[in-house]
């Protein structure tokens, strides 16, 4: 795994964050990170961390097993409107948009679901310009993480300079 996609694959579910969130809200989001992550019908080593999070979340052995079941098969998992958490509908949105840009890269197949849950009548109910939004935060944030690696490399090569007093 190259360091750029490493560092966004980085960020991960806050455990505090998730205590305040109803066991109904997490199965509902671990359900949307798997649909995120089988968009492009493979899962990438950058992914695997969002789709451990997406297990860790659930107690129960059936939807456990129905996630990995779904990733075995590359099949969407079925996916109702979030009508728990919605004070927190904002956040899971920006973290599927955070699933999208794990592999460093942003694949149609991925933007379609990722509209298909947020915006334009998804599951979020969003307006469809906030998918517009989220995506255009999430191309900014990779291209963003690119430039500061290509900086990090390139501060490698700079001898240190130091000025006595």
């Amino acid at each position: 795994m190259d360091e750029a996609t490493n560092s966004i694959a980085g960020y991960r579910l806050n455990p505090e964050y998730l205590e305040k969130i109803s066991y109904e809200g997490k199965v509902w989001l671990a359900r949307a990170i798997v649909n995120i992550l089988i968009a492009d019908k493979q899962l990438v080593t950058e992914e695997k961390r969002f789709f451990k999070d997406a297990i860790m979340m659930i107690e129960k052995d059936e939807i456990r097993d129905e996630l990995i079941e779904s990733i075995k098969k590359r099949e969407s998992v079925e996916l109702g409107a979030l009508t728990t958490d919605r004070e927190y509908a904002g956040q899971f949105f920006f973290l599927l948009g955070m699933v999208v840009a794990a592999d460093g890269k942003v694949k149609n197949s991925e933007v379609n679901m990722l509209t298909s849950i947020g915006g334009n009548g998804g599951k979020l109910g969003f307006p469809a310009e906030t998918t517009k939004q989220v995506l255009h935060w999430v191309t900014e944030m990779i291209r963003l993480n690119n430039d500061r690696n290509q900086i990090i490399e390139l501060l490698k090569d700079i001898k240190p300079v130091f000025v006595l007093k």
